[in-house]
């Protein structure tokens, strides 16, 4: 297995959420899944985290999500330039449309919580599972942005 650059957000609060959840979500938007496939390990307030981490509470292991990558492109010139659609297009969404991962992280968040920890960082070790030789490996992680979402 391959690993390529580590991700580690900016601390997100935890003040701020609900603190009677009963599930609480690590939710990635917009990830780019153009390239390689790849298991994203998710690590909480342990930006040292790397792919020889244990995947333990102790280590501040989350969950994980994985992306079947597309591997690059192989079709013509702009074969893979997403287009917008009308909304009321009834063909299904450009197949590079950018995707959302959700890690239910309900007991890891509530440990933090509970400890009284106001702030976290969410770390995410990509390990490689497949490439080809129309993609790298240095940057598989692309994605918009990260945030915390609770459920009551």
């Amino acid at each position: 297995m391959t690993v390529s650059a580590i991700f580690t957000s900016a601390p997100l609060s935890l003040s701020e959420l609900d603190p009677s959840f009963s599930r609480a979500d690590i939710e990635f938007h917009g990830i780019d899944h153009s390239g390689a496939s790849y298991e994203g390990r998710v690590f909480l307030n342990n930006p040292a985290a790397g792919e020889d981490t244990p995947e333990t509470s102790e280590n501040g292991y989350a969950g994980s999500f994985h992306i079947f990558g597309h591997g690059g492109c192989f079709g013509d010139e702009g074969h893979c330039l997403i287009t917008p659609r009308r909304t009321y297009d009834p063909r299904p969404p450009h197949h590079l449309t950018a995707a959302k991962k959700t890690v239910i992280a309900t007991e890891a968040i509530a440990r933090l919580r509970d400890a009284g920890i106001a702030q976290v960082t969410v770390t995410v070790v990509p390990v490689i599972a497949a490439v080809t030789n129309r993609c790298g490996t240095e940057d598989v992680l692309g994605f918009d942005r990260v945030a915390l979402t609770t459920y009551r």
